[in-house]
């Protein structure tokens, strides 16, 4: 489809984005640190999890949402401030990293949305590797259509613990079912991360709006891009399709090594997914920078479009409430004149919540007063 947003600015998003690249990185180091450090922390203490059985991928998602994801809001937040000249002290981190779980930023990236998409994505890699797999495996593993049909046929008679046995002893069925994990788990991970990351642009338009909640953003997220903002999505695919990619090969050259590190662990197959995932650290760390600057030139050229669907968005209530005659004519007249200034002031850039994300100390602001 496209890009009809005649508002939106010509910028080459990808360029511009390795340009600034090397100087966001030295501004935001102590930010990428201490990023990394808790998603090592965080990534160990999932890893011995699962040495005793508790640790899954379901687990691990449940981890990074719980843990992670505030650090990453953080990590974003105090990058993007850097490079719009707003910058602020490493002590700020954490205090950022709590504003997550705020009305204004809670819900920011879908998680829920992405996790249930992901989950068919990986319901769906998993059968397409099984047809594949299964049916080419007559050149390259020729007893695993033998060994399935023998387990097929202890599940059919309902001896289970035959059927374990069997499975347990099998060498292709097992590296079969390995590989199979392997295919499921990445078909979740890398839409997962796709979908948070791409929906994290809400973070940014947050910064010119007037003090909303999350699900205002959200709504105008997906107002835009159905709408005016809709090259978004492109925009956004072509700066960082690589970026998928690097973590694909860091994922599955991890749990190849983990593989061939791990053979005859009882937990192997959880075990060779979570050092993939431990592999993806490292890459998502050091492009972070890239990402960040993805996002803010995206918000630079699609900010209009934004900007419209947040007031086409409020004009719908005003109406609502205008229609079931809520409001007095004085009232709408006011709200009227507001909703045109508010579009006025977004339009023109001049909407801005510095109060957001600025940390100042209270003490400070009387002194200034």
């Amino acid at each position: 489809m496209q890009n009809q947003n005649k508002d939106a600015l010509d910028i080459d998003i990808a360029k511009e984005s390795r340009k600034g690249s090397p100087s966001l990185l030295k501004k935001s180091a102590p930010f990428l640190g201490l990023f990394f450090l808790i998603a090592v922390l965080i990534w160990l203490i999932d890893y011995a999890l699962s040495y005793v059985g508790a640790g899954t991928i379901f687990i691990t998602v449940l981890i990074v949402g719980a843990l992670i994801v505030p650090f990453y809001f953080a990590s974003l937040i105090c990058s993007y401030l850097e490079e719009n000249g707003r910058p602020i002290a490493a002590k700020d981190y954490f205090r950022s990293a709590g504003m997550y779980f705020s009305p204004t930023f809670f819900g920011s990236f879908r998680i829920l949305k992405a996790a249930l998409i992901s989950l068919l994505f990986s319901m769906g890699t998993y059968l397409v590797f099984s047809i594949v797999y299964l049916n080419t495996s007559q050149w390259f593993d020729p007893a695993l259509m033998a060994d399935t049909e023998t387990l097929y046929s202890y599940l059919i008679a309902g001896d289970a613990e035959a059927a374990n046995n069997f499975l347990q002893n099998s060498a292709s069925l097992m590296t079969y079912s390995r590989f199979a994990a392997f295919a499921m788990d990445a078909g979740f991970i890398l839409p997962f991360l796709y979908l948070i990351s791409r929906a994290s642009i809400m973070v940014f338009i947050r910064d010119f709006m007037p003090t909303p909640d999350s699900r205002t953003i959200n709504a105008a997220y997906k107002e835009a891009r159905r709408s005016g903002a809709y090259g978004y999505d492109g925009d956004y695919f072509k700066a960082t399709w690589w970026l998928y990619l690097c973590l694909l090969l860091f994922y599955a050259g991890g749990a190849v090594t983990g593989y061939f590190l791990l053979q005859g662990h009882p937990y192997i197959g959880i075990l060779m997914n979570l050092i993939g995932v431990g592999f993806m650290i490292v890459p998502i760390v050091i492009a972070f920078p890239y990402y960040v600057l993805v996002l803010n030139n995206l918000f630079k050229k699609y900010k209009k479009g934004f900007a419209k669907a947040i007031v086409d968005i409020a004009r719908r209530v005003f109406e609502q409430y205008k229609y079931a005659n809520q409001i007095s004519e004085e009232e709408a007249a006011k709200y009227e004149e507001a909703l045109k200034q508010a579009e006025e002031s977004i339009m023109n850039g001049t909407i801005n919540n510095p109060d957001v994300y600025d940390a100042e100390d209270p003490d400070e602001e009387k002194e200034d007063k």
